[in-house]
């Protein structure tokens, strides 16, 4: 398991460095064309493959043309909303969703240990490639920076709201994020800040869909377990969330996203597995044999 994580990481590290490559030399068309293929093939054919083992599944009776069309436009819609075209941002946050399901249920499928090994080699990654000076992300965020352009990136992008359903003025937080999907980082701006605002709240929150992929690996894994499992899991990488932003308005420096999320979900996964789900069961039966 942990070979198999060091090869993934490893393939990733390569991929990151040549789309780096190509950012430098202004290649973004081939990112996107890149990426507009692997849309693609993550709609059309892994998604359509996940499409037939539900109907299989639920015995439901479906000729292929209808299947076809409907996979047809469901691939080449969200292959242009996703990535070429601007359209509602509803839309768009559910087909980012549909890939990080789809790519997190293939991910599932894998030996469970080196699900867990990659999940930490990916966190460690994350690490290196955000905060170390010749990361990769860092190096993409600020030569971006540098040249005042956007990275090309799938970016899952939440905006708040105010009392009265307005948008409040609080300052901004960009998300430069890898495109490989690997992981994805955070950068501060704070001259959009409130004088005299010890913390600030973002006007919208970005997070890269590599770590919104490999959330869902690790509660997918924790669900094939049990819910109890689940829940706790949930709760931990949703936590691990939180205290990230925070540490971003209170730094104001680009950090990564994965490694405190990954960190106290699988704290929390073998923590429920082993002693607190043992436990819940022998009250619940005990309970259950005293009614």
């Amino acid at each position: 398991s942990v070979m198999n994580a060091a090869v993934f990481v490893g393939f990733v590290t390569a991929m990151t460095f040549a789309l780096f490559l190509l950012f430098k030399y202004r290649l973004g068309k081939v990112i996107w064309a890149y990426m507009g293929f692997s849309g693609f093939l993550i709609f059309g054919i892994l998604g359509g493959n996940i499409c037939m083992q539900v109907l299989q599944k639920l015995d439901v009776a479906v000729d292929m043309v209808t299947v076809s069309v409907a996979l047809w436009n469901f691939t080449v819609g969200g292959v242009l909303l996703t990535f070429f075209w601007h359209g509602p941002l509803l839309a768009k946050q559910g087909y980012l969703i549909s890939v990080s399901v789809i790519v997190s249920f293939y991910f599932s499928n894998i030996p469970e240990w080196t699900t867990w090994s990659m999940l930490v080699a990916m966190a460690l990654y994350d690490l290196y490639a955000v905060l170390t000076p010749n990361g990769p992300l860092r190096l993409m965020v600020e030569l971006a920076q540098e040249r005042d352009e956007a990275i090309p990136a799938l970016v899952y992008e939440s905006r708040g709201t105010g009392a009265n359903g307005g948008r409040r003025g609080y300052a901004r937080v960009k998300t430069d994020d890898d495109p490989s999907g690997a992981s994805a980082s955070s950068s501060y701006d704070p001259s959009m800040a409130d004088e005299g605002a010890q913390y600030t709240l973002p006007d919208s929150i970005k997070l890269g869909l590599g770590d919104f992929i490999f959330y869902s690996v690790l509660v997918g894994r924790a669900a094939m377990w049990s819910p109890i499992t689940c829940n706790f899991c949930f709760i931990a990488v949703i936590s691990g969330l939180v205290i990230k932003l925070l540490a971003l308005g209170l730094y104001g420096r680009a950090l990564p996203a994965l490694p405190v999320s990954i960190a106290l979900g699988v704290f929390a996964y073998f923590l429920s597995r082993f002693c607190l789900e043992p436990v819940i069961v022998r009250w619940y039966a005990r309970e259950f044999m005293c009614a």
